[in-house]
């Protein structure tokens, strides 16, 4: 007896709940232009640098998510082209101000230098006429600091 109470209970308490939402999702994912960088003018081979970079959010509707930094592929060369998009959250329910201005904000990522040669950065910031996307490219050479002589 106590266990068809117990199935009958829990049949009624889960019939209650529906995780349907048919009205459709209240947020998307967008990219917002980065506007700011703190590259250094060169790097050194085998050294680790945090880079942060400056996003701006066109209004309060947007709020920063995560940045993603990105080799372009495996090849050596590849390896020196790294693309950088700021990922924000846009709330599409309607209760948000789209006519009021967005804030700025920094973020950071870091990155292992490991080849020689120069280090391509691609920051996205936004998108033309057509729909392609624009970068601000930044080219830093890898220098070589060691010490010779006695």
């Amino acid at each position: 007896m106590k266990k068809i109470v117990f199935v009958l209970m829990s049949v009624i308490l889960l019939s209650g709940c529906s995780i349907d939402n048919e009205s459709g999702p209240n947020v998307a994912y967008d990219l917002v232009a980065i506007t700011g960088n703190d590259l250094p003018e060169s790097f050194e081979k085998g050294k680790t640098y945090e880079v942060n970079v400056t996003y701006e959010l066109p209004n309060q509707c947007y709020a920063f998510n995560s940045l993603d930094a990105r080799r372009a592929g495996s090849s050596s060369e590849q390896r020196r082209k790294i693309y950088v998009g700021a990922i924000s959250l846009v709330n599409l329910s309607g209760t948000c101000d789209e006519s009021s201005e967005g804030d700025t904000g920094t973020s950071k990522f870091t990155i292992l230098i490991d080849e020689d040669g120069e280090y391509e950065f691609n920051f996205w910031i936004g998108k033309d006429s057509t729909g392609q996307s624009l970068y601000d490219k930044v080219t830093v050479p890898v220098v070589d600091n060691t010490n010779t002589g006695a």
